[in-house]
This record gives structure tokens, C-alpha cells and sequence, in this order.
């Protein structure tokens, strides 16, 4: 058995009895898709996301930031999991993204790092078949398991011009690794000896992204953005193992502030994840689609005096997922969310919180999360 074996079994096993850390639909491709939101932007389902200078989804949003800060979030995943093998419930705890955001002295200019989760691939597969050897049929136990991710570390800038226009920029590196191993016992312990084989995956590529924000007044802006990622390279155990394109992507919003207290968005964002493809199925996978997620959001504003002290967030959305999890049928989601947040210690400290429930499905498999964003803030 060639360490090959773990790669093909990545790509064509079964799904099986999961005891994932990450979601199901993220067992194919590269993974489950991160979502690059600060907590506010993440508690009105994304819609603001696009004007959000604390998010990583458009470079043209840093210019709406005033004063240095730096953003964590942590997420906490409590999901139940339906497919063919059973159900089960699963748990995951990450941290999907951290910003530092500060303006350039006497420059209408700001700059900004980022670090986002692009994708996860943490799992466990648990699968059971009956091998004839030695013309006798022997019960075998896999269990194939993965550990990693793909990171997207952003530098941009952003620059005003006048309080009409926001055009910004932002350079990605996009790299990480998957730790997978392969483990069978066989139900004849005594004449067949259980085998462990272990395989490294390792990530490298490069993006661009180009944002837009124009503001009509302080009540209505529209924003777009269009980003392009290249392709990334694949390494397994330090040699070169081929190329997987990765999408254009592109984003469109519109922000309007119907009364003082009350601040609604909403954004389209459409990935062409089609282009991976022909890479996938190469490699003995079911291969991706296009993909796209519309959300609608709010957030109401108790004391214009105090802004950022107990706002109430809402949002919806819906979208769906690049990497089919069975033939023809390719993953949706929805999701449900809402949040709050404080500013404290002279609006210098904060912390917000949101809070989601998404149902993802395609055909026998389905899922229903609920998912716990919290964000600290820091303005020095």
C-alpha cells in the first residue's frame, strides 16, 4: 500500500460515520468554505460584510475605519450530522479571523493585515467492508482522518476620496497544510497485522482583490468587489503533486440607513468554483460548481448617543456550497442570526457577540449547527 492510498481515499471513499470536528460538506475538494466576517458583520448573516472595515471581503471597507485596532474572533460549532451511515452530534471550536486596522497620519489612507480561515479540512471517516483474502472474506475497519486547513493571509489598503469614494486593494497569500492518516485493523488479528499509513498535503498560491464603495450621502452606498485567486499549488510529503484552480470571485452590496436608528444591508457574493473542476475530477473526486450566498441584514441602534453600547443585529441568508458531496447534487445552506455587542473603557475595548443557526443539505445528507461567533476588540 503506497502512501498514495490516503490521497485516492480522501477523494472517492464513501462517507461514512462521522466524528468530524468540521462539517461534513467539507469532507470533498479543498474543504468547507471560511467566511472572512468580524462578529458584527457575522451576526446580520454577512449582508454588512462589504462595508465592514473590521472583515476581510472587501479591501475598499478598511477606508470607513478612524483609529488603529485590532479584532479576534472565536467560533464555537455545536452541529448534528445526518447522512447514510447514521447521525451524530459533533462539536468544533476555531478561530476564523483576526484583523490589526489603522489610518496612515495625514494621508486619507488606511492599512490593514488580516488572517482568515479559506477552508477546513478536519475529520474522521470510519468505514467497514469485507476484503477477499486468501479466497477468504475477511472484515476489515478503516478509519481515514484529516487535520488542516487553508489559511488566507491578507495585506490591503484602502483611500478616500473626498467622503464620495472608497477604492481599495489587497494582496492574499493563501497557504496551509492537511495531516491525513490511514489506519485498517482486520477482524483476523492473529494471521493479519492492522497497518497505519500517513500522508501530508501542503498548500501554496497567491491572490488579488480590487474594492469599490460609493457613498451617496450618509444614508445610501452601494459596493463591489471582484477578487482573483489563481491557482494553488498541492505538495504531498514535500513533492509536487499538481495544481488546483481556485475561483474569481465577486461581491455586490448596497447599505442604506432608513431611519436614524435603523441600518439595513444586503450582499450578493458568487464564487466560480467550476474552474477546480477538471483538477478534482483528475484526481478522483467528484469534483465543484459555482457558488453563491445572498444575505439580508440589520442592525438597530436603542441610544444614537451611544451607538456601539447593546445594538441589535439581525440577518438571514442563503447560498450554496463549491464541493459536491454526492453525484449531481450540489450542497445549500440557510442560516438564521442575530447579536449584540459593547463598547467600553472610553469605546477603546469591546466585545460582540453573535449567534447562528444554519441547516445545510444535499440529498441524504444534512446538517443543522448552531454556531457562536464572539469578537474582542482592542483600540489602543
Amino acid at each position: 500500500m503506497r502512501r498514495a492510498l490516503v490521497v485516492l481515499a480522501l477523494l472517492v471513499a464513501p462517507l461514512a460515520a462521522a466524528t468530524a470536528q468540521s462539517s461534513q460538506f467539507g469532507v470533498r475538494g479543498l474543504g468547507a468554505p471560511g467566511r472572512a466576517l468580524s462578529t458584527r458583520a457575522f451576526s446580520a448573516g454577512g449582508a454588512f460584510g462589504l462595508f465592514d472595515g473590521e472583515s476581510g471581503l472587501n479591501p475598499a471597507a478598511l477606508g470607513r475605519v478612524s483609529a488603529l485596532g485590532a479584532d479576534f474572533t472565536s467560533l464555537q460549532d455545536f452541529r448534528h450530522v445526518e447522512n447514510p451511515a447514521g447521525s451524530a452530534s459533533v462539536r468544533e471550536a476555531r478561530f476564523p479571523f483576526i484583523s490589526i486596522v489603522g489610518p496612515v497620519k495625514r494621508y486619507p489612507a488606511v492599512l490593514g493585515l488580516s488572517f482568515a480561515n479559506y477552508t477546513s479540512r478536519d475529520f474522521t471517516l470510519a468505514t467497514v467492508d469485507t476484503l477477499p483474502l486468501r479466497d477468504v472474506p475477511v472484515a476489515v475497519f478503516d478509519t481515514l482522518s484529516s487535520r488542516g486547513s487553508l489559511s488566507d493571509l491578507r495585506a490591503a489598503g484602502a483611500y478616500r476620496i473626498h467622503d464620495d469614494w472608497l477604492i481599495g486593494v489587497g494582496f492574499h497569500v493563501i497557504t496551509g497544510s492537511a495531516r491525513m492518516n490511514f489506519h485498517r485493523v482486520f477482524a483476523d488479528s492473529t494471521n493479519y497485522q492492522s497497518l497505519n499509513q500517513g500522508s501530508e498535503l501542503s498548500y501554496a498560491g497567491v491572490g488579488l482583490d480590487l474594492g469599490l464603495i460609493r457613498n451617496f450621502g450618509p444614508g445610501f452606498s452601494l459596493a463591489a468587489t471582484v477578487r482573483s485567486d489563481g491557482h494553488v499549488n498541492v505538495d504531498k510529503d514535500s513533492l509536487r503533486a499538481g495544481t488546483i484552480d481556485l475561483p474569481y470571485s465577486f461581491g455586490f452590496g448596497l447599505r442604506w440607513r432608513a431611519r436614524p436608528k435603523l441600518e439595513l444591508a444586503s450582499q450578493v457574493l458568487m464564487h466560480t468554483w467550476s474552474g477546480a473542476n477538471s483538477d478534482l475530477l483528475a484526481q478522483g473526486g467528484l469534483g465543484s460548481d459555482n457558488n453563491y450566498e445572498a444575505s439580508f441584514g440589520l442592525e438597530y441602534t436603542p441610544n444614537l448617543r451611544r451607538p456601539a453600547r447593546r445594538p441589535l443585529r439581525l440577518g438571514v441568508r442563503y447560498g450554496t456550497l463549491p464541493f459536491l458531496i454526492d453525484t449531481g447534487e450540489q450542497p445549500k445552506e440557510f442560516g438564521i442570526s442575530a447579536g449584540t455587542g459593547i463598547r467600553f473603557a472610553q469605546e477603546r475595548a469591546g466585545v460582540d457577540l453573535g449567534l447562528e443557526h444554519v441547516w445545510r443539505s444535499a440529498g441524504a445528507f444534512k446538517e443543522r449547527t448552531f454556531l457562536l461567533n464572539l469578537g474582542v476588540t482592542v483600540r489602543p
